[in-house]
């Protein structure tokens, strides 16, 4: 089955083309974050661009095209920048997993939007929000491969999937609460160190 997250967009060549064509996926992510998908029209979307209906069809078929394309950006981008990020990330196994997950929940406070759009897509169409996750999970892998932070003996995806949850939800946490100040980033760090090294083990021991 082919991926929904590989529906196909043109890029433009031109500076001019590229101009417009970012302007709408800017304001389709911002409207769409704000009000949501149901509520946001090609129209809204045009209008916020300071482009024309036509204009948006020279670009995207349709408004669902232009939320999958959002998608597909916010992975790419949260990829690359874990890739970015890997080759810097040193200390023990453990250290080495507890920042990779600070830097996710650092990349999602800076980047709120892609709760709201993801979270979402369960409602918009169940396949895609799944094959978004599976999909982010795969170029996971490579990147705990690349920082050491895949333990031995641990399967790639379930790892990988382990990982999203407790990024995701602390990220979570962390921007309802509008708190990634030093105090709070050390106690996550220090909470996720106690976790991964002793786990419900220690707690079983006394």
């Amino acid at each position: 089955m082919n991926s929904k997250l590989d529906l196909v967009v043109v890029i433009p060549e031109s500076e001019e083309g590229r101009r417009s064509f970012d302007r709408l996926v800017k304001a389709a992510e911002d409207l769409f974050s704000q009000q949501g998908y149901r509520s946001t029209t090609i129209k809204d979307i045009a209008q916020s661009a300071g482009l024309s209906v036509g204009a948006f069809y020279i670009y995207f078929r349709s408004k669902y095209q232009i939320y999958v394309y959002i998608m597909q950006s916010f992975a790419l981008r949260l990829q690359n920048y874990l890739d970015s990020r890997a080759g810097k990330i040193t200390g023990d196994l453990i250290e080495r997993q507890v920042e990779y997950i600070m830097e996710f929940i650092g990349f999602a406070y800076k980047n709120p939007a892609c709760y709201n759009l993801i979270f979402e897509s369960l409602y918009i169409d169940r396949d895609l929000f799944l094959q978004y996750y599976y999909q982010y999970a795969q170029r996971y892998v490579p990147a705990l491969t690349k920082s050491r932070a895949l333990p031995e003996g641990m399967d790639p995806m379930l790892w990988s999937f382990i990982n999203m949850g407790i990024g995701n939800f602390i990220g979570l946490k962390v921007l309802a609460e509008n708190d990634a100040g030093p105090e709070q980033m050390e106690k996550i760090r220090q909470t996720l160190r106690i976790l991964l090294h002793s786990g419900l083990s220690k707690a079983e021991e006394e």
